[in-house]
């Protein structure tokens, strides 16, 4: 699998329910799903700065132009890869087998560079 044997290739995912989830509530979570955890970062934080990466760094806001508060809830399936030079080069529909062959495809891509 290109994920696991890649050193440069990492996932991150962010909770959107900071509230609830606790760094103990997400590492039980990773050990129950079997996340390899140098591999899959689950992380936490003050709900405010997580939505505001999702929205102005990540862009992974469903209905972009439309105002928002920071109290609006905020949960996406895409998958956004980033490069190492932290550009984003895509966003992909995780739900849809096609987008996440094209991100596979762009992974593999990124290798490359």
């Amino acid at each position: 699998m290109i994920l696991l044997n890649d050193d440069g290739v990492l996932l991150l995912s962010h909770s959107v329910t900071p509230e609830t989830d606790s760094v103990s509530v997400l590492k039980k979570y990773a050990i129950e799903h079997g996340v390899v955890s140098s591999k899959w970062h689950l992380v936490t934080g003050k709900r405010k700065e997580i939505y505001a990466l999702g929205r102005k760094s990540y862009y992974v806001e469903e209905d972009l132009g439309k105002k928002k508060s920071e109290d609006d809830f905020l949960h996406t399936e895409n998958f956004v890869l980033i490069d190492k030079n932290k550009h984003i080069r895509g966003i992909y529909n995780s739900l849809d087998v096609n987008s996440v062959k094209l991100l596979i495809e762009d992974i593999k891509t990124l290798q490359k560079e």
